[in-house]
Order: C-alpha cells, then sequence, then structure tokens
C-alpha cells in the first residue's frame, strides 16, 4: 500500500509536475515554533508548513498570532495558536499540553523566540539580565524539559535551538553581553541535551545566525548593512529563509545522523573570517 508521500509523488507525476522532494521533508509531522508570529520564527514556521508540517505558532503576541493562522490557512496549511511567554513555567507548560491536546502529538520542537538589547555592561541591570536569559535561554529550557516526555514515548523527535554567532564573538555589536551569554548557553544545553536524548531517536541541533535581516537587527542594518556585508566573505547579508532552509534540514530525517552541533549560517565570517578591504 502507498504511503502518503508516495501518493503525492503519483499525484505529481501524473500532472506532469516537477517533483521536488524537499516538498515532503516533514509531511505528517507537527511542529512548535516558538516566536512564530513575526521575524525569523514567522519564517522559520513558513518553511516547515510548505515543506509538509502542520504548525503550532506559540507566541506571546495574540493578534499577530492568530493572523498568522489564518495566513497560513488560506495558503492550505494547518496550523494552531498557542498563547506563551516561553519564559514563564507554567504558560510552557499549559502551552505543551494544548498542543498535545490538539494534534495528539509534537515531533519538533524550534526555539525561535528571542530578545536582545544594547547595553554597555556597566548600563545592564539585573532586570535586563534576567529578562533577555528569561527568554532566549530559560524558554528553550522550559519548551524542552516539557516536550521530552512526549517525544521520549515517540521515540522521534527534533529539536532546533537558535543561537547566534554573537555566542562566539562575544556578541553582534559593543553592549550585547547578555544577548551573547544567553546564547553561548544555547550551545551548551543542546550539547547536554542531545547526549541525554540521542537513546530515544530525538536529535537536538542549534542554528547560529550571522548578520541576517531579521526583526531584531533590521534598525541597525538600516544604517549599516553595506559596511556589514563588505567583511563577509559571501559579501551579503543572510536572509531570514537562508536560516528557515538550515532549520528545515534539521527538522527532517535528512538529518538523521546529527546531533548536538551547532551550525553558523554567517556567510563564512566565523570559519573563514572577517574580510578586511
Amino acid at each position: 500500500m502507498l504511503n502518503r508521500i508516495e501518493v503525492l509523488k503519483s499525484a505529481h507525476k501524473c500532472k506532469g509536475l516537477q517533483y521536488r522532494e524537499w516538498y515532503f521533508m516533514v509531511e505528517g509531522r507537527v511542529s512548535i515554533v516558538t516566536g512564530a508570529a513575526m521575524g525569523l520564527g514567522r519564517e522559520i514556521a513558513i518553511e516547515l508548513a510548505k515543506a509538509g508540517s502542520r504548525i503550532i505558532v506559540a507566541d506571546i503576541e495574540k493578534e499577530k498570532g492568530h493572523a498568522f493562522v489564518e495566513e497560513l490557512s488560506r495558503l492550505g496549511k494547518e496550523a494552531f495558536y498557542v498563547n506563551v511567554d516561553v519564559g514563564n513555567e507554567e504558560s510552557v507548560k499549559e502551552m505543551v499540553e494544548r498542543s498535545l491536546n490538539h494534534y495528539g502529538q509534537v515531533d519538533i520542537l524550534v526555539n525561535s523566540a528571542g530578545v536582545t538589547q544594547g547595553k554597555p555592561m556597566e548600563e545592564i541591570s539585573v532586570d535586563d539580565w534576567d529578562f533577555v536569559l528569561d527568554i532566549n535561554l530559560r524558554g528553550p529550557f522550559l519548551c524542552t524539559k516539557y516536550l521530552l516526555p512526549c517525544m521520549k514515548e515517540q521515540r522521534y523527535g527534533r529539536i532546533i535551538n537558535i543561537s547566534s554567532i554573537a555566542a562566539m564573538m562575544g556578541g553582534g555589536f559593543v553592549g550585547t553581553s547578555h544577548y551573547a551569554s544567553s546564547k553561548a548557553g544555547i550551545i551548551g544545553l543542546t550539547i547536554a541535551s542531545a547526549k541525554e536524548t540521542a537513546s530515544y531517536g530525538i536529535t537536538v541541533n542549534a542554528i547560529a545566525p550571522g548578520p541576517c535581516r531579521t526583526r531584531l537587527s533590521s534598525s541597525w542594518l538600516a544604517e549599516h548593512e553595506d559596511e556589514m556585508a563588505r567583511t563577509i566573505p559571501i559579501p551579503k547579508v543572510g536572509e531570514p529563509a537562508d536560516i528557515a532552509n538550515a532549520v528545515l534540514f534539521f527538522a527532517s530525517e535528512k538529518s538523521n545522523y546529527i546531533t548536538g552541533q551547532t551550525l553558523a549560517v554567517d556567510g563564512g565570517l566565523t570559519t573563514v573570517g572577517k574580510v578586511v578591504s
């Protein structure tokens, strides 16, 4: 008996359409994407939906979250909105419970909710520090913690954390020490989680975006994009789709033998090095 993917492949051939394996990379899976109502999380959710996944739009922004679900529905994609504050334990537990009640499974978790601030270290208050660490590091920890029982029972899961090359370079620009610390913590969390979960069929990997046109960087890039692009070996600023495509790879079975890795998607900036002209 043909499975759903084989039926879809056959339908494409009958219609004379070019079949692309990419269309079915996460077919039938259920994905939670935190911070999905806008920015990078939104782009990631779109790519996962295009590749066949049902999407749980997990975000604190209710109006934008519901609007995005409606947009995906108009495109023929199945999606469900859950309100969540990823830094709040009870909110995360409720998100996981509602997601499992709605779909009965969660196969993919993308921890993409994030915040940043630009302040010199001596001006960063304890509240500033806690705010950035709560969203960027506590949030992925909580989401992973409360989804693991489900994924272990399924003996399958894909967890993708969004770090940053700021973790390796001490911040994207001066005044982001708390952001850099949170993203460095993500790399440690990714490795530790991968070690604990590999025997259950769960992989945990991270993406470290470089200079990229996201909601968090848009105001800074408006003034410095050309200058920044000239320092990158691939001389341009990245697009959200560049990050989303890397997430899709880690979310799919094409990455079955990869876990505990952090992939820098940065035009070669951290490996080849900064270009000096």
